[in-house]
C-alpha cells in the first residue's frame, strides 16, 4: 500500500534524527497519502526535544467528508523501528478528548483510542496486509453528536444522546468488502436546518451486516425501535416496540429488497420486498393481514391527508391487504375489510359494519360487493345496505343503489368515480323518496316539522374542484315546493366549504311552517326567493332574499302571537296596529298580503316589505277582512348576527312586544 511505503522510507531518517538532534527540535513534511477509503494532504510532523509530537494535516478526506488544519498533540511520543506511539494527546476537533494512537510497523497493527468524560470510549484497532485489511470499532458511551461530521450533507445532525456496540469492516486494495455493526442507541435526538426532521430520546438496537461480491453487495440488517419520539415530516412517531428487519442485493444502481418485515404496535405486521433505482420505486409487493385500521389510518395515513373531510376522520376495524406496485402505478389491490367503520369528527358521517372482499387489478374488469350495517349522514340514520361496484381499472361504476333512510329511501342511478388528470371526479344522479319530516328533523337535530321530505336529484358531478348540480334539485316540503338551481360546492371536501346558488320556494303551506318553529299560527301560504346565495363555512355571506304571499284564494289569518313575534323581528319602534275595538275579543286576525326582503351585505342586512313611506317605514304584513292587522317595519338597515338572535328570541317565547 502507498502510505506503508512511504512511512517505512521515511522511518531511518526520523530514528536517525531522533538520536543525534539532542535538544533541538525539527520538523517533517510527509508526503501526500492516498487510500481508499481517506487521503492526506499537507502533512507536516513536528518534534520538540521534550519527546512529544505536534501533528499537522492541512486537508483530510474521509469518503465524500472533507476536514481542514487538523491538528493532533501528543505529550508522549516514541519511535522505533518496531512501533509508532501517542499517548495522552489531544486533538483540537475535540478538545474535551484524551487520545491514545500506536503503530506496529512489522504487523501493520495500529490502535487507536479516544476517552472523554462520563464514561465515553472509542476504541479503533486496525490491520493491514498483502491479503488486505480490517478495522473494527469498539463505541462506549460514545456522544452522537461527534459523528455529525462525518454524515453526508443535508443529512438531520445529531443533537443528544450516545452510542454503544460494535463496528467492523474489511477490505483490499480494490476497496470495502464486508461490513458489521451492532450498536444501542440511547437518548438519541437529532435534526436538521428546516425543522422538518428531527427526534428526541430514542433508544433502540441496530444491527447490520453487508457482504461485497464483485461489483453488488448482499446486506441483511434489522432495527428495533424501543422508545423515544421522531418527527419526519409529516409523521409523528412514538417509539413502542417497532421492529424492522429486513435483507436485499446493492449493485451501484439498484437498491434491491428482496424481503423485509415491519412490525408496528397496534397495526399488525406487514411483509413486503421492493427494487428501488435512484430514489425511484421501479417495483414492490406489500402484504398485510388483520391489521388493526385505528391506529394505521391516525399514524400512517391521516398526516398526508392535510386537507378534506377524511383527515377529520377516524378509521376502525381490520384489513387484509396486498398491493402489487409495478411501471410506476399500482397494479392489482387485495383489500379484504372486515367490520370496517369510519366517522367524521364533526359528526357529518359515519359507515359502519363495512365487509367486502375485493380483488382489484389496473388491466382486468373486475366486481365486488360491498355490505354494509349502517351509518348516518348530518345526524339521519342510513339502514343497512348492499352494492354492487363494477370496477375497470381507475374506474369504478354503481349502476343502481338504494340507500334507506328512516322511513324512506335514496335511489342512485349511474354513480361513476373515476380518475382523469391527476384528479379524481364522481357523478350521479337519483330520486329522494317521501321521508317524514318529523322523522327527519327529530334525528338531525332540527325543529320539529311536519309533512314529508321528498324530490328529485339531476346529474350531480365533482371535477376535482367543485361539485355542481346540472339543473334544477326539487324539493316536496310543507306542502309546497323548493327548487335549488346554479348550485355550486366548492372546496367541498375542505375546511371552509364555499355554497352557491338560487332557491324558488313555492305554494308553502305557513300553517305547517310556523307550527315547525314555535312562531305563532299563520295561515295561508308562501312564495320565496333566495338568489345569489352565498355560503362560507354553511353560514350566509350573501343572498337577495324575499318572501311573499302566493297568489290564489285560501285562508288568511295570523294569531296575535304570531303578530308580535313579527313585530319583534323589526325591533325596537315596531309596531302593531289593529283595530283596537277588536283586541280584547279575538286571538286570530285577518290580512291581505305579506311580504319581507332581506338583501344580505358585509353582515349587515337591508330590509324591505311589501311597500314603503316618505317616513323609511315598510307594511310586512297588510291587514284585510274583519278584523284586520297591518304590522310595520321601521328598521332598514340590521346586523344579520342581531337578526338572528331575535329570531331565535322569538321562537323560545322569550319576547314582549307592543302592541297597538
Amino acid at each position: 500500500m502507498r502510505y506503508l511505503i512511504h512511512i517505512r522510507n521515511l522511518l531511518p531518517a526520523l530514528l536517525l534524527l531522533s538520536t543525534t538532534a539532542g535538544a533541538a527540535d525539527f520538523s517533517l513534511s510527509v508526503a501526500d497519502v492516498d487510500a481508499p477509503a481517506f487521503s492526506a494532504r499537507g502533512i507536516r510532523l513536528v518534534l520538540p526535544a521534550d519527546g512529544s509530537a505536534d501533528l499537522q494535516i492541512a486537508n483530510l478526506k474521509l469518503q465524500q467528508r472533507e476536514f481542514r488544519n487538523l491538528r493532533v498533540r501528543c505529550g508522549g511520543f516514541t519511535l522505533s523501528s518496531a512501533q509508532m506511539s501517542c499517548r495522552n494527546g489531544r486533538l483540537d476537533a475535540i478538545p474535551d478528548a484524551k487520545l491514545d494512537f500506536s503503530y506496529d510497523f512489522s504487523g501493520q497493527r495500529w490502535q487507536l483510542a479516544l476517552v472523554a468524560a462520563s464514561g465515553e470510549s472509542w476504541r479503533v484497532d486496525g490491520q493491514a496486509g498483502e491479503r488486505g485489511w480490517q478495522v473494527s470499532a469498539q463505541l462506549r458511551n460514545a456522544q452522537g453528536k461527534r459523528l455529525s461530521p462525518l454524515l453526508p450533507a443535508g443529512m438531520p445532525l445529531f443533537t443528544q444522546g450516545a452510542l454503544n456496540g460494535t463496528v467492523r469492516a474489511r477490505g483490499n486494495a480494490s476497496g470495502v468488502q464486508t461490513v458489521d455493526a451492532d450498536l444501542q442507541l440511547a437518548e438519541i435526538g437529532f435534526s436538521d436546518a428546516s425543522g422538518l426532521h428531527a427526534a428526541e430520546k430514542m433508544r433502540g438496537d441496530i444491527k447490520f451486516t453487508a457482504n461485497r461480491k464483485g461489483a453488488a453487495w448482499d446486506w441483511q440488517g434489522s432495527v428495533a425501535w424501543q422508545s423515544g419520539e421522531m418527527f419526519w415530516q409529516p409523521l409523528y412517531l412514538s417509539g413502542d416496540n417497532h421492529a424492522l428487519s429486513a435483507s436485499g442485493r446493492y449493485d451501484g444502481k439498484s437498491f434491491e429488497i428482496e424481503q423485509a418485515v415491519l412490525d408496528l404496535p397496534e397495526v399488525g405486521r406487514m411483509q413486503f420486498s421492493a427494487t428501488l433505482q435512484q430514489g425511484r420505486l421501479l417495483q414492490g409487493v406489500l402484504r398485510g393481514d388483520k391489521l388493526t385500521l385505528t391506529k394505521l389510518f391516525e399514524n400512517y395515513a391521516r398526516p398526508f391527508l392535510a386537507k378534506g373531510a377524511l383527515a377529520e376522520a377516524a378509521l376502525y376495524g381490520r384489513a387484509d391487504v396486498e398491493i402489487q406496485y409495478r411501471n410506476d402505478a399500482v397494479q392489482a389491490l387485495r383489500l379484504g375489510l372486515h367490520d370496517v367503520g369510519i366517522a367524521d369528527v364533526s359528526q357529518r358521517f359515519t359507515l359502519l359494519g363495512v365487509n367486502s372482499e375485493i380483488n382489484w387489478r389496473l388491466d382486468a374488469p373486475v366486481t365486488a360487493r360491498i355490505d354494509f350495517a349502517g351509518g348516518a349522514l348530518l345526524g339521519v340514520p342510513l339502514q343497512a345496505g348492499q352494492w354492487t361496484v363494477n370496477m375497470k381499472g381507475l374506474d369504478f361504476s354503481v349502476p343502481q343503489a338504494e340507500l334507506a333512510i328512516l322511513d324512506g329511501k335514496l335511489d342512485l342511478h349511474n354513480l361513476h368515480i373515476y380518475q382523469q388528470a391527476d384528479a379524481w371526479r364522481w357523478e350521479f344522479a337519483g330520486s329522494l323518496l317521501p321521508i317524514s319530516m318529523e322523522q327527519f328533523s327529530e334525528a338531525a337535530g332540527l325543529p320539529k316539522m311536519l309533512g314529508t321530505l321528498a324530490g328529485r336529484i339531476p346529474r350531480v358531478n365533482y371535477d376535482g374542484n367543485e361539485i355542481n348540480v346540472d339543473g334544477a334539485l326539487l324539493f316536496n316540503v310543507f306542502d309546497g315546493t323548493v327548487v335549488a338551481t346554479h348550485l355550486k360546492l366548492a372546496n367541498a371536501f375542505g375546511r371552509s366549504p364555499q355554497l352557491s346558488g338560487d332557491l324558488a320556494m313555492r305554494n308553502l303551506d305557513l300553517d305547517l311552517l310556523t307550527r315547525t318553529f314555535s312562531f305563532g299560527n299563520m295561515q295561508g301560504r308562501l312564495d320565496g326567493d333566495v338568489n345569489n346565495l352565498q355560503l362560507r363555512d354553511w353560514q350566509p355571506s350573501r343572498f337577495d332574499a324575499r318572501l311573499y304571499s302566493s297568489a290564489g284564494n285560501y285562508p288568511r289569518k295570523i294569531s296575535q302571537r304570531a303578530v308580535q313575534n313579527i313585530s319583534a323581528l323589526g325591533g325596537a319602534g315596531a309596531a302593531a296596529a289593529i283595530q283596537r275595538s277588536y283586541l280584547r275579543f279575538f286571538e286570530n286576525f285577518g290580512y291581505e298580503r305579506i311580504g319581507w326582503s332581506c338583501v344580505l351585505r358585509n353582515g349587515v342586512c337591508a330590509m324591505g316589505g311589501i311597500e314603503g313611506s316618505n317616513s323609511g317605514t315598510y307594511a310586512i304584513i297588510k291587514g284585510g277582512g274583519i278584523p284586520a292587522i297591518s304590522v310595520m317595519g321601521y328598521n332598514r338597515n340590521v346586523s344579520w348576527r342581531e337578526l338572528l338572535t331575535r329570531l331565535k328570541r322569538v321562537t323560545q317565547n322569550n319576547v314582549k312586544p307592543i302592541i297597538k
